[in-house]
């Protein structure tokens, strides 16, 4: 039976609140290959689940319960203590990403787990064991905001390495150097290099070099974004669901490119990345995501839990 794998972004975004530990049981629960999540550093060097640089004012209270408002602290600054004190198990009433989401449930007091959290819970997951696919944050723009991708590869390797999963998780990024930066420090990463060729987010540059792609730019490549990824030494593509087409998708898989795109939510959409051929997708509705899949004739996760 074919695959096309179902990684639930930021674990179950659409039903659960996003990089927390309830999001992801809700992703095993529905039954998902993988559960992709974002990751920062902490001023004292842990690696943080969290998506944006500094706090969200949408999805954040304080240890008061009050909403952080303003410019927010950067995760970068803050301490694994001072990071433990906040609460992002609630969208805030009436904000952008309430209205994007209203189906997703509450949960009280639910922290910012760190990367650690979330191996110890995952661990304890039977009888199925989603993939964990680790996306870096980083962004070229604002060196400050993160440390420079050698101490950023430094971190990420050493801690994966204490729990012997640095050949068996996925790292992704946009920011191409901390891919270059981990691929220097071990042979077994399994990199992918995420992409976006959309006007609004472009990572790509259409003309020239891109400060994302460490020289490693299509210009270089015929080109080819599947070119220059291969030459980058990456593993699999994340492109931007938008940018694909099925000569694209068949040109990164005959360089050995699996092609895992992002982020599918609806049934067209999920129709539309069979059709191309793709490997993998991430939604942020792993639910609509499975029954589509499920449907189509493709093989879907089991379910996982942790004991009872």
């Amino acid at each position: 039976m074919s695959t096309c794998v179902i990684h639930g972004h930021r674990g179950a975004r659409g039903l659960a609140p996003e990089n927390t530990l309830a999001g992801f049981a809700c992703a095993c629960a529905i039954g998902v290959h993988g559960l992709e999540l974002d990751v920062l550093i902490s001023a004292d060097e842990k690696i943080v689940v969290h998506h944006d640089a500094r706090l969200n004012t949408d999805l954040c209270r304080d240890a008061a319960g009050n909403w952080v408002i303003g410019r927010t602290s950067a995760i970068y600054t803050l301490t694994e203590d001072q990071i433990r004190t906040y609460d992002v198990g609630t969208i805030r009433p009436g904000s952008a990403q309430d209205t994007r989401f209203p189906s997703q449930q509450d949960v009280n007091q639910e922290p910012i787990p760190l990367l650690s959290d979330l191996v110890i819970w995952w661990q304890s997951l039977g009888p199925y064991r989603p993939v964990l696919n680790i996306e870096l944050k980083s962004d070229p723009r604002y060196p400050d905001e993160s440390p420079d991708p050698d101490d950023y590869a430094r971190i990420v390797v050493s801690e994966l390495k204490q729990w012997d999963l640095l050949g068996s998780v996925w790292l992704q990024a946009f920011d191409w150097r901390l891919l270059r930066a981990i691929q220097q420090l071990s042979d077994d990463a399994f990199t992918g290099y995420l992409s976006s060729e959309r006007d609004h987010d472009a990572t790509v540059s259409k003309e020239g070099e891109s400060p994302w792609l460490a020289g490693f730019d299509p210009c270089h490549f015929s080109s080819s974004l599947p070119q220059a990824i291969k030459a980058a030494g990456g593993r699999f593509w994340g492109p931007a669901f938008a940018d694909l087409s099925k000569a694209r998708v068949q040109e990164a898989q005959t360089l050995g490119l699996s092609v895992h795109t992002w982020t599918l939510n609806e049934e067209e959409a999920f129709q539309k990345a069979i059709e191309l051929g793709v490997d993998g997708i991430t939604s942020d509705y792993p639910d609509r995501a499975r029954t589509a899949m499920h449907a189509a004739g493709f093989s879907v996760a089991p379910r996982a839990h942790p004991p009872d």
